[in-house]
């Protein structure tokens, strides 16, 4: 792991902790970057996102991308919504009607 001084931004913190080898580091990170809604973590969720096998981690990734909101992730959260495990798919298919909503909104 990375080391980083006080002037490292939170954000970046955060996004490199998604690359920590403890799943529940990634979960605890991916959760405050979606609070956060950190949109300049999108690539990093999705790559962990693509990469991760873990239902557990991969809920985590998936509601932080509902939380933050972007449509970059619309695919994936597609393919997710028909992943094996019920709690990965439960995740995908809240944040796609986040999306949809949020681009409802947008629109009026």
């Amino acid at each position: 792991m990375e080391r980083y001084s006080q002037a490292t931004p939170y954000v970046e913190k955060l996004i490199s902790a998604l690359r920590h080898p403890e799943p529940q580091t990634v979960r605890r990170a991916a959760w405050i970057l979606g609070r956060l809604r950190a949109r300049e973590a999108i690539p990093a969720l999705l790559r962990v996102g693509e990469q991760e096998r873990d239902p557990y981690v991969l809920e985590s990734v998936i509601e932080a991308l509902g939380e933050i909101g972007d449509g970059r992730a619309r695919a994936f959260l597609q393919h997710c919504a028909a992943h094996g495990a019920m709690r990965v798919r439960r995740a995908a298919r809240e944040a796609l009607a986040r999306l949809a909503a949020e681009k409802d909104e947008h629109a009026q």
